[in-house]
């Protein structure tokens, strides 16, 4: 394209509705996306019936679920081992992070066993923790644990290495201590990091939480679904999961997105 066309009146104004359409292109393409989902889940239902349940039993049966006192029980129990496990992911994970990230030795150490975490299925994790531990809170916890924490390590150790070395040297120059070059120059460039492992972090405890529920546990999310697949109500199972992904997605992009705008609101 030629310089002149582009500084045309024209062009400009073109751009200009271009970028005023796209909220309205964006929910043209969610909306798109969603019809095709529920085109191809009623066909399946169809041709798969009973195993997958068409999409007015499957509301029906959310409507129940929402209406019901035991589905917010277990909930509740889901929401408390996802928030517990999560928290102390979060914690440990970026802990680890930055000690392997800063020190040389650190990494040399862990460097093997990280890519090695990193490697083992996330089941595994949860099956020994059950052999170990039994089936109660503590084997969940640790299971989860231990499985969250090498990504939140790994996704903290090479932002670390990331880092603007000349604000290092800055520091040095200035004789700061190294509790102020902690918390005055390393964090402040580990924020967009540190958001994006918590989110990370959320996302991969709330799937597992269901998983160990499911495998150990008699109570919480994971167990009603188990529970329900074993008696062959399909649409309870779509149901809840359906229910708790929603609710899990919201909090996910409501809450720890709104702590993610704010804190980077220095980038506008």
């Amino acid at each position: 394209m030629s310089e002149t066309a582009l500084t045309k009146p024209g062009a400009g104004l073109t751009l200009g509705r271009l970028v005023g359409r796209l909220p309205t292109l964006r929910l043209a393409a969610a909306a798109v996306a969603i019809g095709s989902m529920l085109l191809i889940w009623e066909v399946m239902s169809i041709y798969y019936r009973p195993w997958v349940p068409d999409i007015r039993a499957t509301l029906v049966a959310m409507g129940s679920e929402l209406a019901s006192p035991s589905f917010w029980e277990a909930f509740f129990i889901t929401l408390g081992r996802v928030l517990a496990a999560f928290a102390a992911a979060s914690v440990v994970g970026a802990v680890v992070g930055l000690v392997i990230g800063l020190s040389e030795r650190a990494e040399a150490f862990c460097q093997p066993l990280l890519a090695l975490a990193l490697a083992v299925p996330d089941p595994v994790y949860i099956i020994f923790a059950i052999l170990a531990f039994g089936t109660g809170e503590l084997a969940g916890f640790i299971a989860l644990t231990v499985a969250v924490v090498p990504f939140i390590a790994n996704i903290v150790r090479s932002n670390v290495h990331a880092r603007d070395r000349s604000l290092d040297q800055m520091a040095q120059i200035y004789h700061l201590p190294r509790s102020v070059r902690l918390v005055a120059v390393l964090i402040p460039q580990l924020v967009p990091a540190l958001l994006t492992a918590m989110r990370f972090s959320f996302a991969l405890s709330w799937k597992l939480v269901v998983v160990v529920e499911a495998i150990g546990q008699p109570d919480g999310i994971g167990s009603a679904i188990f529970h329900s697949f074993r008696q062959l109500r399909m649409r309870e199972v779509a149901a809840i999961a359906i229910i708790f992904i929603i609710v899990m997605q919201l909090l996910e992009r409501g809450v720890l997105g709104r702590i993610e705008k704010r804190l980077l609101r220095w980038r506008q």
